[in-house]
């Protein structure tokens, strides 16, 4: 079969693309003669990354902003431009908030934002004041507010998305509220006025610019009013470009359109399945001219024909996608020319893993590290309770020692084989609760140390075997009943190092030859240290505000807070081992080899997520009416972004590209091939041929040297 373009051959997916769009050779929106947008115009490019490549050139200062939603887009940028031996210095890699403060800083405005975290405080004390919208917001999603807080974080969100809180776009989505059925209508009218009225009250909390919306627009009031703020902010900079993006939301667009306005060269770098509605939009959304144009004359890019495995579970799946990875390893593919993509890496994580062991494979999942989870974390939140609490029970006791706390200086004479094993803490815990079924269960520090003493005494635990826990006691017993900001780090910087030097050797020896637990035990210790950081900034501000007591338990809570909410980067696990990646870490990459999982209907795609009424996603989405058209499109509320994921999954594979599905869920519910599969070209693999690849490892004609991939 014939290779065909991404853009190809999911347009007939995307929805409703422009006669620009149908019409010509090219996915790429261009002014006619030029390669550049013409100053006061919005230029956009519809799937092609690859040509914002051909402009990094070499300057004294970067003469173009890139902006990516993804730190691990601009890696990718970076890498096409190592393997092009190209010069980048002409581009400067950055994010549309440090764009947005460097304007407002230059022209004496306020920049300064609060971190989510804050904000998730602001909008809980807000929701629980008796207000009228207040009501409303327990009228359309309950009556405890504060237990749904992260809903009605990502409700205000939405709206900021869609209207930037600009009085016309909010006019526009009542207008498209107007038109919905009666109950959709009154729910979203109240969450409306909910957000509304929180996105005011943060305002007097926080400040006018408290968050990324808020910013971007006020740095575009700023350039409207001031159009040489550009050029005095950055005098190089000529170009603008926003590249990879699924959605260009309000406050971007604003921000966009007054650079434009202002004499910069704006280029929208935009995805298949997301760009043609975008692009489409474009003109009730910006003020600005946008100049369209279908035919430059260059290629599409073009996809390979995906070999498709089907498997009757998702175990079986893991099995599949392990023999093709290895398959191409033992062909002499090294780990770096073979990529997994998922819609979800995390999702798959285990699954894989175990799958690929069976063929001595190592791989890198980039799945952000649920710190929470980890030993290093739960041993510091152990800490943290036994030195704020005034009495202890001895579970909570034992949990430090349990989750390997280590003297911050083992001396070499000490006996004690640290970390402590099962055995050692299960000793002790027998030991103290046969010498305490007299006592109250819970005790002071103290009092467990006389508890413990007395259990030497009475030869229910030989001297040797307590010195662990008098270690950890005396040690606990040094620490700040009511600690300063700075006890963070002089109280848990030396246990970081302890772990480092004397529990991570041990996990090392114990560890599989992957070295999975060593490496997420070492990622750990470092997102500690780095916790450590956040935490003690934090907790310094909120001192100083009289919203916390000085206090371990405090800062325990606090910790919890940064790592559950801040969100994280995905992180390299192993250099050295095949990448398992999210489908759209994939934009601008390339390997020769690439294996895309999870192939079915409700995995990939999965539905459109909103916390609004379903109609009101519907219509603006969309777009039949004026009002819904002037609305950005959130990301999570379209299929189409599935699309783009797919594109960038898919678009990576230079040589073979194969596709996994499953027959039945793990609870034995049938489900169906992915609907995005209907887009692609594909070539389904027999079921024998799929049997000999797990047992004999052989390919199938599909992925061998002279099958597939035919451009």
């Amino acid at each position: 079969m014939m290779a065909a373009s991404v853009a190809e051959s999911l347009a007939a997916g995307s929805g409703r693309p422009t006669d620009s769009y149908r019409s010509g050779t090219t996915s790429r929106y261009l002014p006619r003669m030029t390669d550049t947008s013409a100053p006061g115009a919005v230029r956009a490019v519809v799937g092609d990354p690859d040509e914002l490549l051909d402009r990094a050139d070499r300057a004294p200062e970067p003469t173009e902003f890139v902006v990516t939603p993804e730190r691990l887009h601009r890696r990718n940028l970076k890498r096409r431009l190592a393997e092009r031996a190209s010069p980048r210095s002409s581009l400067r890699l950055t994010d549309a908030t440090a764009i947005a403060a460097e304007l407002l800083e230059a022209a004496g405005a306020p920049s300064g934002t609060i971190d989510r975290i804050d904000r998730l405080k602001h909008i809980e004390a807000l929701l629980e004041r008796d207000t009228a919208a207040n009501e409303r917001l327990r009228a359309a999603i309950g009556s405890d507010l504060t237990a749904r807080i992260e809903t009605i974080a990502a409700a205000h969100s939405r709206v900021a998305e869609l209207t930037g809180w600009d009085e016309r776009r909010l006019d526009a989505l009542s207008s498209v509220a107007d038109d919905l059925p009666p109950v959709a209508r009154q729910d979203t009218e109240d969450i409306v006025a909910g957000v509304r009225a929180l996105e005011r009250g943060l305002i007097d909390r926080a400040g006018a610019v408290h968050s990324r919306e808020p910013l971007l627009s006020a740095a575009a009031d700023a350039l409207r009013d001031r159009p040489a703020l550009w050029g005095e902010t950055f005098p190089a900079a000529e170009r603008l470009a926003v590249a990879g993006v699924s959605v260009v939301d309000a406050p971007l667009t604003e921000l966009l359109g007054a650079a434009a306005a202002a004499g910069v060269e704006v280029t929208l770098s935009l995805r298949p399945g997301t760009g043609p509605a975008i692009v489409d939009r474009l003109p009730n959304r910006l003020e600005e001219p946008v100049t369209l144009d279908a035919d430059d004359g260059r290629a599409r890019p073009e996809v390979l024909t995906a070999a498709e495995l089907v498997a009757d579970t998702p175990e079986e799946e893991a099995r599949l996608a392990a023999a093709v990875v290895a398959a191409h390893l033992r062909g002499g593919a090294s780990p770096s020319d073979v990529l997994v993509v998922a819609r979800d890496a995390a999702e798959y994580e285990r699954a894989l893993e175990r799958a690929v062991d069976r063929h001595g494979v190592n791989l890198a999942v980039w799945a952000q590290l649920p710190v929470e989870q980890t030993i290093p974390y739960r041993q510091f939140a152990a800490v943290c309770a036994v030195l704020g609490r005034d009495e202890l029970t001895l579970d909570e006791l034992l949990a430090p020692l349990e989750f390997h706390w280590v003297p911050p200086a083992v001396d070499d004479a000490d006996a004690t084989p640290w970390p402590l094993d099962t055995d050692a803490v299960g000793d002790l815990r027998a030991a103290l609760a046969s010498t305490s079924e007299s006592e109250p269960e819970a005790a002071s520090l103290p009092e467990w140390g006389d508890r413990l003493a007395a259990a030497v005494d009475d030869g229910e635990l030989d001297p040797a075997s307590a010195d662990p826990l008098r270690s950890f006691l005396d040690w606990a017993r040094e620490q700040p009943d009511t600690p300063e900001p700075a006890a963070l780090h002089r109280t848990f910087e030396p246990l970081v190092a302890a772990g480092r030097a004397v529990t991570l050797p041990t996990v090392f020896a114990s560890d599989a030859a992957d070295l999975g637990r060593t490496s997420r035990y070492a990622r750990a210790l470092s997102r500690i240290e780095e916790l450590l950081t956040d935490a003690r900034a934090k907790y310094r501000e909120w001192l100083d505000a009289g919203d916390v007591p000085r206090s371990w338990l405090a800062i325990a809570d606090l910790a919890e807070r940064v790592v559950t909410t801040r969100p994280g980067r995905r992180e390299h696990a192993n250099a050295a081992a095949v990448d398992v990646i999210d489908a759209t870490d994939a934009w601008l990459r390339e390997a020769p080899h690439v294996v895309a999982v999870g192939l079915v209907d409700g995995v990939w795609p999965r539905r459109p997520e909103s916390v609004f009424p379903e109609a009101l996603r519907q219509a603006v989405v969309a777009g039949d009416s004026a009002a819904a058209r002037r609305l950005a499109v959130p990301g999570r509320w379209t299929a189409a972004r599935e699309r783009d994921h797919l594109a960038s999954g898919f678009g990576a594979a230079t040589e073979t590209l194969a596709c996994t599905r499953y027959h039945r869920d793990r609870e034995g519910t049938e489900r169906e091939r992915s609907p995005l599969l209907a887009e692609v070209p594909t070539r389904q693999v027999d079921a024998s041929a799929a049997q000999s690849l797990v047992a004999t490892g052989t390919l199938p004609d599909a992925l061998g040297a002279d099958g597939g991939g035919a451009r």
